[in-house]
């Protein structure tokens, strides 16, 4: 058969692309600003840079129905170009330097008056508002564009400070955080915000009882590097809570930080690199806390009681000392984690004779997947060792493990529905203790077993039948 096309099919296939006609232009404005122009950030969007020398005009104006509003004051840093150490003339330089950062910032509030203006009441709401402002623009700026933004109702809106910039360093505290102040009684502005990030921002009580009054269907709050002085976090609604690098002073005997789950909603809870105050829950539990994230000192075993109804459970930087409050010869205090699936450890101290590790295989029986990363492996205490010898002189057997207490825990850990362990460690660490407390489960190991060094990483995979 002749696969070969006659040039009048070829040219009679494509009678547009002959003449140089604009098809996408011939889209619907709905695909062009959802699809397309939704993607860019504001600033692209509303230059049009990508397009307006190879598409129709009609592009032009199309930003204005875009759903996202997307205000990046990075794209304005032309100044940090120059840099005035390096420069011959260097009182020339700093004084350009200044001059080209005061452009940026008036180039970059026009920008903001044009994509957020003051809005009528009837204007279309937002899909998502995403700011994010220098800290020296932000009593200008940032508080001005927030306000307009959640006056879109937005259903995401997210707010970031950069705080981290020497250049609007003050004398009296660096970084800075400015106080972000939410207009109370939001009412439908606030009755489609299903997601809030905010960064490097300071919250007090005021930004607490606005959570609770003011956002009915707010599901996924992200705090970033943020400075808070409230103790109590309320939400009917929230089902997912991050508080990430956030910092705040408080006083560990006497204050706590509060998490109220009103209608029990509260599903994923993650607290790592920060240093909360004791975190406590209503009724004494978190029991819909299916997810938790937590890293040092977030570790404590209040808090774990707290999770013990998690079916996924990620700790990192854990001290052996933060979860062996009842004394390394107490296990009753542990908590059991009935529910718990999926177990990671990360860069833990997993205590003498792998204490740690034997205490969740004994109280989380339903126990999948187990997951080990940079962990620290004791090799024995200095109280081990003086029980061997005191039980030595005395005549009285002490066991493999160094004292009856290990004897105990060496009983064999059912974990029946544990289907795979995963080990990552530097290469050469010994892991004696920990192929102890492994070989106590109960479960036939398939052979062979999984291993491979990358990096100067052994990673060992073990899976059971």
């Amino acid at each position: 058969m002749d696969m070969t096309e006659s040039p009048a099919s070829a040219s009679s296939r494509e009678p547009a692309t002959a003449a140089g006609d604009d098809r996408l232009s011939e889209l619907p404005d709905c695909v062009l600003t959802n699809n397309v122009l939704s993607r860019l950030t504001s600033l692209q969007a509303l230059a049009g840079k990508c397009f307006r020398l190879t598409l129709s005009r009609r592009w032009r104006h199309l930003w204005r129905a875009v759903p996202c509003v997307d205000i990046d004051w990075r794209e304005f840093r032309a100044s940090e170009a120059i840099d005035v150490h390096a420069a011959a003339d260097v009182f020339r330089a700093s004084r350009e330097r200044i001059r080209l950062s005061l452009a940026e910032s008036e180039a970059f509030e026009d920008l903001a008056d044009t994509l957020l203006p003051p809005s009528p009441l009837d204007a279309p709401p937002l899909d998502a508002v995403r700011l994010r402002v220098s800290c020296m623009d932000f009593r200008s700026v940032g508080r001005r564009l927030a306000r307009r933004g959640l006056a879109r109702r937005p259903a995401a809106f997210h707010l970031c400070c950069d705080n981290d910039d020497d250049r609007y360093a003050r004398s009296d505290k660096f970084p800075y955080f400015p106080g972000l102040t939410l207009p109370r009684h939001l009412g439908a502005f606030a009755s489609r915000l299903r997601t809030m990030r905010l960064a490097g921002l300071s919250l007090e009580d005021d930004f607490a009882d606005c959570l609770a009054a003011d956002f009915p269907v707010l599901e996924d709050l992200r705090l970033e590097g943020c400075d808070y002085g409230f103790r109590r976090l309320t939400s009917r609604s929230l089902r997912k809570l991050s508080i990430d690098r956030c910092f705040g002073e408080y006083n560990p005997a006497s204050d706590a930080l509060s998490i109220v789950s009103i209608d029990r909603c509260l599903a994923s809870l993650r607290i790592v690199n920060c240093r909360p105050p004791p975190v406590t829950a209503a009724g004494g539990e978190m029991p819909d806390v299916v997810a938790a994230s937590l890293t040092a000192p977030a570790d404590e075993l209040g808090l774990l009681r707290l999770l013990r109804y998690a079916r996924s459970l990620e700790l990192s930087g854990v001290s052996a000392a933060a979860l062996l409050i009842g004394g390394e010869d107490d296990s009753g205090d542990f908590p059991v984690f009935g529910n718990l699936r999926n177990l990671v450890l990360d860069r833990c101290d997993v205590g003498v004779e792998c204490q740690v590790l034997r205490r969740f295989l004994e109280n989380a029986p339903c126990l999948e997947t187990l997951a080990l990363r940079d962990c620290a492996f004791s090799g024995g205490s200095s109280r081990s060792r003086k029980s061997r010898k005191r039980k030595a002189r005395s005549g009285e057997k002490v066991s493999e493990f160094g004292d009856d207490r290990c004897s105990r825990m060496a009983a064999a850990y059912e974990c029946n529905k544990l289907r795979s362990i995963e080990i990552e460690l530097c290469e050469g660490n010994a892991v004696d203790e920990l192929a102890h407390a492994l070989t106590d489960i109960s479960k036939e190991v398939v052979q062979p077993i999984e291993s491979s060094v990358q990096d100067e990483k052994r990673r060992v995979r073990i899976s059971f039948t």
